[in-house]
């Protein structure tokens, strides 16, 4: 894996908040499945937006209790993901995308509205926090 930091705003969630780290992405939309008379299938689709989630836990918390989630923040994603050559995506500034068989691959930066949960456990002295975000 690269040196790249899972970052919120541009501050880099520390090390030991999320020594173990997992992120998925999910696309979101205005889509619906139509039939026709025939049974014949038609998708209809007006937008179309990513989700992602990020799952960490370490030896700390991470700095994620004091943020407003009515405001949209910026995540710099630690992921890559990979689309078709042309794509327009935003990507982290950080980290430049490259060309690869089959595609772009790049790491995102995405803007939109947080949910944030967070745990303890006490008798392991560990911690567990997750970050969805939903782009704007």
């Amino acid at each position: 894996m690269n040196d790249q930091t899972l970052m919120l705003d541009g501050v880099p969630i520390p090390i030991p908040a999320g020594l173990d780290l997992s992120q998925s992405y999910e696309e979101i939309g205005g889509k619906t499945l139509l039939r026709t008379r025939s049974g014949k299938a038609v998708s209809q689709a007006r937008w179309k937006r990513l989700k992602t989630t990020v799952q960490g836990g370490g030896w700390i918390p991470a700095p994620l209790a004091g943020l407003d989630t009515a405001v949209p923040h910026t995540l710099d994603c630690i992921v890559p993901r990979v689309v078709p050559i042309g794509t327009v995506v935003s990507e982290r500034p950080d980290l430049p995308g490259v060309e690869m068989e089959g595609g772009y691959q790049y790491w995102p930066r995405l803007t939109g509205y947080l949910t944030v949960n967070d745990s303890g456990d006490v008798r392991n002295a560990g911690y567990t926090w997750s970050i969805t975000l939903e782009e704007e």
